[in-house]
């Protein structure tokens, strides 16, 4: 996967998960208590959650299979405990695992508010359809890039490339990215696919041709040599919608990460992250 759609890929996930959630919090709207260990409850929610973890979204299972479930919660319970008792919640690792998971389920939590707060309707659909698919045929790119973190490198590739060096040679030389070990290779794409100063940039070359620059994007600096475009087939709304949905939704959170960033304090404390 390369670093330009990793953000998509994220959101993705992040709605799907999210989603998926949406059912199982709905479903148990009390919260009861099913045991105590150690005097530590064990909840219905708990229980139906990890029900639905393990049984890819089922809420239909039998009682005998639920109560075994419920011992499986109850091992965990006491292992956990035990893993307390002693000091492993001390351990740096653990503790940034913890962390990160608590993270990762408040941004779940926090982007199904945001996407089932305002449903994307259908007339938005529509016009986004028509935006994308209702002119002339799309075009599809193939191209390739070498992705470095600063710009006078990326002008200094360039330069060697313009000396005659094979592109797919430097591409594993100095690109850091996931297709750094194809040459460079993106395989074919739709402009939508990538971020809008790289797509912007494919779109204004022609086939053979390399970026005479080098294209900033929140990733880094690409050197970009585009090498072939196609036509693509028009497909229907219905084979989309799922896909613009996810673009709108996508579009959605970058805005409300945009906003937070930009209200937001952040303090680097590793140079080479600045």
């Amino acid at each position: 996967m390369t670093a330009i759609s990793r953000f998509q890929s994220l959101a993705a996930g992040l709605v799907l998960s999210a989603t998926a959630a949406t059912g199982i919090a709905m479903a148990q709207p009390e919260t009861n208590t099913l045991a105590e260990v150690n005097g530590e409850p064990v909840t219905e929610r708990e229980l139906d959650l990890l029900i639905s973890q393990q049984t890819q979204g089922r809420d239909d299972v039998p009682p005998a299979q639920r109560r075994q479930f419920l011992e499986e919660a109850i091992n965990l319970m006491l292992l956990s405990q035990a893993g307390e008792a002693q000091g492993l919640d001390d351990d740096p690792d653990l503790t940034a695992q913890l962390n990160n998971s608590r993270r990762t389920a408040m941004a779940q939590a926090f982007v199904r508010e945001l996407t089932t707060r305002e449903p994307v309707a259908e007339a938005t659909l529509r016009e986004r359809y028509e935006a994308e698919y209702g002119g002339e045929a799309p075009k599809e790119y193939r191209a390739r890039h070498i992705l470095v973190g600063e710009a006078e490198q990326a002008a200094g590739i360039i330069e060697q490339l313009n000396d005659g060096e094979a592109f797919e040679d430097l591409a594993r030389q100095y690109s850091q990215d996931g297709s750094a070990q194809n040459g460079g290779d993106l395989g074919w794409f739709a402009g939508s696919d990538m971020v809008e100063p790289f797509a912007d940039a494919v779109a204004g070359m022609a086939p053979g041709e390399v970026s005479a620059t080098p294209v900033e994007t929140r990733f880094g600096f690409h050197v970009i040599r585009l090498d072939d475009t196609r036509a693509a087939e028009v497909p229907g709304f219905e084979d989309v919608a799922g896909q613009l949905r996810m673009n709108v939704i996508n579009e959605r959170i970058q805005s409300q990460l945009d906003s937070l960033r930009g209200d937001a304090d952040i303090d680097y404390r590793a140079e080479w992250a600045e």
